[in-house]
């Protein structure tokens, strides 16, 4: 019996305001913000994200970000990565 491979999925989160929003929210806004987020999706090496152009992805840690500030093990997928690339291509299409 083979096995499917398995894909580990993970979300990463990214902080905008580096602290700020943290820090100044409850004098500005009267109410707590932890951050301003940024998130992005890793799966097969690859973070996607949505961006200014709609869907976009690029290598693990390849973002202008740098480190994220929060990963989040999400779970697992048996979806292979060619799957996946067509079904971000048509969220592209039809929704963003």
């Amino acid at each position: 019996v083979e096995l499917p491979n398995l894909y580990l999925v993970k979300l990463y989160m990214y902080d905008l305001s580096k602290g700020l929003a943290r820090r100044l929210s409850p004098i500005m806004l009267g109410k707590q913000l932890e951050g301003i987020w940024h998130t992005s999706i890793v799966v097969y090496k690859d973070e996607s994200f949505f961006a200014s152009g709609g869907i976009s992805s690029c290598l693990l840690g390849g973002t202008l970000l740098g480190p994220p500030d929060s990963v989040v093990d999400v779970g697992i997928t048996e979806v292979t990565e060619e799957i996946f690339l067509e079904y971000l291509s048509s969220l592209g299409e039809s929704l963003f």
